[in-house]
């Protein structure tokens, strides 16, 4: 009889970025490494939410001048987080923010190529926020259930291709001057009352509809979703929001009077996305099953 012993399977470590806007207690349970994007005012630097707190981000940013912008984490962050990750020989399944909003991808592709021996897999979730966030947390559920790193893959792609984001702002100007408005600047010059809907689509913000007045808006988010949802299937739903939790909550109200979700989750959104919706805006990024 051989005196070997059959090899230790280990479990695939997941790694995101903190536009995930995933809450501490879901990071926490599901032992995720979250690689924070950075904040600048001005010359000050600071890593989001380890550094800078998403309360003292939304004092300041009305008054900042010039105004504040966010940048992907450094290679150098992701090849420590990989690093650590990998020490035992496990795989890593690293998912991360649209890489057509920031260069957060690529900056998580190149600590890879320092680490050609190890198996780690960077993917471009095509989303951002609590949409993002879903796709990670389905991938660490099923990586502490002990799946493979690509039954893991799969589901990531499945979740992430069944999103839907919906996004009302109070205004256009955030996005306009962090050059990430894409189709919608067109309505630049007749904004005034009107109050947009944005969507994500392949990893882009656009436009959907133009809405007169906050009170419509809210009821017309509302609509857009319920219009959505399939009855026969199951739903999650992420609600976001900076600094305007009283219409989350309302959004939330009136979506569980219309349909029974498995999980809702409730997040205000980080600098990385702040910085570029700016003050009063909230959403609702959900998934059916």
């Amino acid at each position: 009889m051989s005196s070997q012993s059959a090899p230790v399977k280990t479990a695939v470590k997941i790694v995101t970025d903190s536009v995930c806007d995933l809450p501490q207690r879901l990071i926490e349970q599901y032992r995720i490494t979250v690689v924070p994007a950075l904040v600048h005012f001005g010359l000050e630097q600071y890593r989001d939410r380890v550094e800078i707190s998403v309360q003292e981000f939304m004092r300041r940013l009305p008054l900042a001048n010039p105004p504040p912008k966010t940048s992907q984490p450094p290679p150098g962050a992701f090849l420590e987080a990989y690093e650590e990750a990998t020490k035992d020989g496990s795989p890593v399944v690293s998912i991360h923010v649209s890489s057509r909003m920031s260069g957060t991808y690529q900056s998580a592709m190149v600590a890879k190529s320092m680490l050609a021996d190890r198996d780690i897999e960077v993917y471009d979730s095509l989303l951002g926020s609590i949409g993002q966030g879903w796709v990670v947390l389905a991938a660490a559920r099923e990586a502490l259930a002990g799946k493979s790193k690509q039954e893991i893959l799969a589901t990531v792609a499945r979740v992430g291709s069944r999103m839907r984001t919906l996004i009302v702002v109070d205004t256009l100007e955030y996005l306009a001057r962090n050059g990430r408005v894409g189709r919608a600047q067109a309505w630049m010059g007749s904004m005034l009352r009107v109050k947009p809907i944005l969507t994500v689509v392949d990893g882009v913000i656009e436009p959907l509809e133009k809405v007169l007045g906050g009170q419509r808006v809210l009821h017309r988010l509302v609509q857009l979703v319920d219009e959505g949802l399939d009855r026969s299937h199951r739903a999650a739903l992420g609600i976001i929001h900076a600094d305007a939790e009283e219409q989350a909550l309302r959004v939330k109200e009136a979506l569980e009077k219309l349909f029974k979700f498995d999980e809702v989750i409730i997040a205000e959104t980080g600098p990385a996305i702040a910085a570029n919706v700016g003050p009063g805006a909230y959403g609702v990024m959900l998934y059916q099953y």
